[in-house]
């Protein structure tokens, strides 16, 4: 009885087979680092994006309220404290910094005021809801302003460490309803390194709060001013003759992203310029 003849493979099968699967498998790992490269490449840029929107919406809204007032802006500041000193030249900086000031942009209705308290029409929100202890406020009504630090809460009713330099309740060039109170608002803008992989961030001092990060990969802040009289109307400069007739501001950052991983020899920082310009909203003629 004979027995089937038994046969595998041929050495010449068996070195075809690995080519051809090392080729299959060399195209798999191109595929794969091209679409890695695609996605660093996009996730770069998605972030070099996002921190840019960020950057500029915030730093772009401040500059629009520059001087900005709860009531009108015709209303006269009174009183010699910082606060109204302040208000009186709300812009200030330099080629690589930028320091504005306006009330919140939310501001609330007053039933009844005196010069050392005022009590806000609506019933809710809590008064201890929008504002604390410490707070530093713009009270006003059609024709003066006055600022106040917030000494104790009680029911709706906001009571001041210090007498405001006027009455407001004394409307006699306005409507009554025209009383209204808000948070005085006062933000340097500035770019500091951030101690990561991107070097420098964008931050902002809110009130002499210490400074907040609020863009990360922001490389340099460069700053140029309008100045619609009193200087060069045709150009923007860095360095205004007077910030009290700056209308718009110019604004460029290098921005830069690190991405999360990289192929070998692939740069994994992805750098982008962005620039804008800015009016200040009062100031526009």
């Amino acid at each position: 009885m004979s027995r089937s003849r038994q046969s595998g493979f041929g050495l010449i099968e068996l070195m075809v087979a690995m080519i051809l699967g090392l080729l299959v498998l060399g195209a798999a790992v191109a595929v794969f680092q091209s679409n890695l490269r695609t996605f660093n490449a996009n996730d770069g840029q998605n972030r070099v994006q996002e921190n840019a929107r960020v950057a500029y919406e915030l730093l772009s809204k401040d500059v629009r309220s520059t001087g900005s007032s709860a009531c009108s802006a015709e209303a006269s500041v009174l009183g010699s404290d910082s606060m109204s000193n302040a208000f009186k030249a709300p812009l200030s900086g330099s080629a690589t910094q930028l320091t504005t000031i306006s009330a919140d942009d939310i501001s609330y209705r007053v039933k009844t005021a005196s010069k050392s308290s005022v009590q806000l029409v609506e019933s809710a929100p809590n008064a201890t809801d929008i504002f604390k202890v410490g707070d530093k406020v713009m009270v006003c009504n059609a024709a003066m302003t006055g600022f106040a630090e917030i000494a104790s809460i009680s029911g709706q009713t906001v009571t001041f460490t210090a007498q405001l330099e006027f009455d407001p309740s004394l409307t006699d060039y306005g409507d009554a309803a025209s009383i209204s109170i808000a948070r005085y608002r006062s933000n340097q803008w500035l770019v500091k390194a951030n101690g990561g992989a991107t070097g420098n961030s964008l931050y902002v001092n809110r009130n002499g709060g210490g400074d907040q990060e609020v863009a990360n990969g922001v490389q340099s802040m460069g700053l140029t001013y309008h100045q619609f009289a009193n200087g060069n109307p045709n150009t923007y400069v860095a360095a205004p003759s007077n910030f009290q007739y700056v209308d718009a501001v110019r604004m460029y950052m290098p921005m830069r992203a690190v991405m999360p991983s990289k192929t070998p020899g692939e740069n994994d920082v992805v750098n982008r310029n962005v620039a804008s310009a800015v009016s200040i909203r009062n100031r526009t003629l």
